[in-house]
C-alpha cells in the first residue's frame, strides 16, 4: 500500500468516527427533560406551580404527542404558558393541534407569538385556532390568575403594534401583583427591565444554543445573539427581576440538530417567602 493510499485511508477512518461520534451525540440529546426553578417572593400568598412550553414548531413527541402531554401532567401545573413559535410556517402543524386541543381542556393557558407564527402571515390564522380552544392569546395584555399577573408580549396584535409597543402596553396595564411577562425574545432583557414591572420573563427562540459544552460552552449560537450568545438558556438573576430562557422543544425542525442541549419542559414554582418548600 502506498503512502497515499494509507493517509486517504486513515483520513476516510478519522471522518466516519467523527461522523459516528457527531450522531452519538445528538441522540443523546434528543430525548426530553423537565427542568424546574423555583421563586420566592412576598407578593404571591399560596404556591403556583407555571409550565412554560416554548419553540415546539409543531415537532412530534409521540402519538398523540403523549410523551410530552404526560410529562406536563406528571407536574400538575396550575397553568401552563406557551412562549412563542409554537406552530410553524413549513408544518402543516398537526402535531401542535393535537397538542393545544389536549392541554386546553385541562388547564388555564396563555400564549404569545413567536417569530415563526409571523412569517408567511400565519399569526392570525393560529391566534384564531387557539382562542377557538379557549386558550387566551395575550398581545400587550394581561390576565390575573391565582394572585399573579400574566403579562404577554406579542409581536404584533391590535392595531398592527409592534414588539416593543406591546411590551409597553404589558407595563402600562401590570399593578402590584407578581408581574410575569411572557415574551419570546430574550436579548431583549434590558428593554423589558427597564419599566420595572415585570418580576419574572419567561423567554424562548433561542434554542439553547443548539450545542452546548456542559460547564464550559452554555450555547453555541443563537438568533438575533450571535456566537456564544449570553442568553441562551437557564435562570439569570439580576437585581429585581429574574428570565427564564427555556431550550425549546424542538428537536427535528431545526437544520443544525442539537449537542448537549436536550429538548425541555420548564417547570416554575412560585412560592410565598415564608412557605417552605414541600
Amino acid at each position: 500500500m502506498t503512502k497515499y493510499k494509507r493517509s486517504a485511508k486513515h483520513i476516510k477512518i478519522i471522518i466516519i468516527s467523527l461522523i459516528s461520534l457527531f450522531l452519538i451525540l445528538s441522540t443523546l440529546s434528543f430525548p426530553l427533560r423537565t427542568v424546574i426553578y423555583s421563586i420566592r417572593t412576598g407578593k404571591v400568598t399560596k404556591p403556583v406551580r407555571i409550565a412554560q412550553v416554548s419553540d415546539l414548531h409543531s415537532d412530534y413527541y409521540g402519538k398523540n404527542m403523549k410523551n410530552l402531554l404526560n410529562a406536563i401532567d406528571e407536574q400538575s401545573p396550575d397553568l401552563i404558558v406557551l412562549t412563542g413559535d409554537i406552530f410553524d410556517e413549513e408544518s402543516d402543524n398537526e402535531n401542535t393541534r393535537i397538542f393545544l386541543k389536549d392541554i386546553s381542556q385541562k388547564y388555564p393557558c396563555f400564549y404569545v407569538s413567536g417569530n415563526h407564527e409571523h412569517r408567511k402571515n400565519g399569526w392570525n390564522t393560529y391566534k384564531n385556532e387557539a382562542l377557538k380552544m379557549g386558550i387566551t392569546v395575550l398581545e400587550g395584555d394581561t390576565s390575573e390568575i391565582m394572585g399573579i399577573t400574566i403579562c404577554g408580549a406579542s409581536s404584533s396584535g391590535r392595531g398592527n403594534q409592534n414588539f416593543g409597543t406591546s411590551v409597553s402596553h404589558c407595563a402600562e396595564k401590570a399593578g402590584d401583583n407578581f408581574n410575569v411577562l411572557l415574551a419570546h425574545y430574550p436579548e431583549q432583557i434590558d428593554f423589558y427591565r427597564s419599566f420595572g414591572k415585570f418580576d419574572l420573563i419567561l423567554s424562548g427562540h433561542a434554542h439553547g444554543g443548539q450545542w452546548r459544552i456542559p460547564f464550559l460552552v452554555n450555547g453555541l449560537y443563537a438568533p438575533e445573539q450571535g456566537l456564544f450568545p449570553k442568553y441562551a438558556g437557564g435562570r439569570y438573576d439580576f437585581e429585581n427581576e429574574t428570565m427564564i430562557v427555556s431550550r425549546g422543544l424542538s428537536r427535528t425542525k431545526t437544520k443544525i440538530p442539537r449537542i448537549f442541549n436536550n429538548p425541555e419542559l420548564v417547570i416554575i414554582d412560585i412560592f410565598p417567602e415564608s412557605e417552605e418548600q414541600s
